[in-house]
């Protein structure tokens, strides 16, 4: 039965050969889309957390006997705060090292004005009024300033909703474009086998029987054209995280899709399959009950 339905649809003058090619190239962008949008979330996530986790205290006095003075007062107030876990002093090499990708590699007694940097962790569950603290801070020490990252982590927060939004709707168009194209190949394979089905259903076949041929034949395409997909999909993603972990720890690394993502996309040939036969038997069905 089933070869009796594919008689109809020649493979030897298949003009749906570039259609599995297409319907990969749709993959691979939507692979990466989604997986850059889940690693965006994701990393953005876990480094806003650890940044909210830590404030930094800077003590800028051009006297180094009043900042030292001025540290160690700081120092004794903070460990007093409820809330904060510790409160350690950066050593220099730490601050010129945070500065050298502005000012160059520097020796540690250019005699530069470094103000004393402070990293303070929180507990995380006692909660602390940062303006307050602020307030403090300048009572102990006139040259202490208070850094929460606030105001700076919500622009990246805000940039970071951005590129999801942009990535959601170029998953949005991937899929429409895609399913376009699917419908677009089977009003083209209906109109070049028009005659075909016309004796077929002389003959007494049924819809069913012709939109199964359709099935089984944009089910291969959209198998073939999700394994392409997914695989340089998958391949693209290993380079760029290998890549990342060559640049290093930071922003970049966070926000990079990891390769074991690959193991859900994994799901998506199956998914570009399903989408494709189900578009296809939709489209053929209405075209058939015009055409009766």
């Amino acid at each position: 039965m089933w070869g009796r339905t594919l008689q109809f649809l020649p493979r030897s003058k298949d003009r749906e050969g570039l259609l599995p090619w297409v319907i990969g190239v749709m993959l691979f962008l939507c692979a990466l889309s989604v997986a850059s949008a889940v690693a965006i979330g994701t990393g953005i996530e876990r480094w806003s957390r650890d940044l909210a986790s830590n404030v930094t205290v800077q003590i800028i006095v051009s006297d180094a006997a009043e900042r030292e003075e001025q540290t160690n007062a700081v120092l004794r107030m903070l460990n007093a705060t409820p809330g904060v876990e510790s409160a350690s002093v950066l050593a220099n090499a730490e601050v010129m090292a945070l500065v050298s990708p502005w000012l160059g590699d520097l020796p540690i007694d250019a005699n530069l004005p470094i103000p004393s940097l402070i990293d303070v962790a929180l507990d995380g569950t006692t909660p602390i009024n940062m303006a307050a603290l602020a307030e403090r801070l300048e009572a102990t020490a006139p040259g202490a300033r208070l850094d929460d990252h606030q105001e700076w982590l919500s622009q990246i927060l805000d940039l970071a909703s951005v590129i999801q939004i942009v990535l959601t709707a170029v998953v949005a168009m991937v899929v429409l474009s895609t399913i376009a194209i699917v419908i677009f190949g089977c009003r083209a394979g209906l109109a070049t086998h028009a005659e075909p089905i016309a004796i077929m259903h002389l003959m007494g076949a049924e819809d069913s029987m012709i939109c199964r041929a359709f099935d089984v034949r944009y089910l291969i395409h959209g198998i073939k054209g999700g394994v392409f997909g997914i695989i340089f999909a998958v391949l693209t993603l290993w380079l760029v995280s290998n890549m990342a972990a060559d640049v290093g720890e930071g922003l970049v690394s966070s926000v990079t899709p990891d390769v074991s993502m690959g193991y859900w996309l994994l799901l998506l040939p199956l998914v570009a399959a399903l989408l494709t036969m189900t578009t296809a038997r939709l489209t053929v069905r209405n075209a058939l009950r015009d055409m009766m």
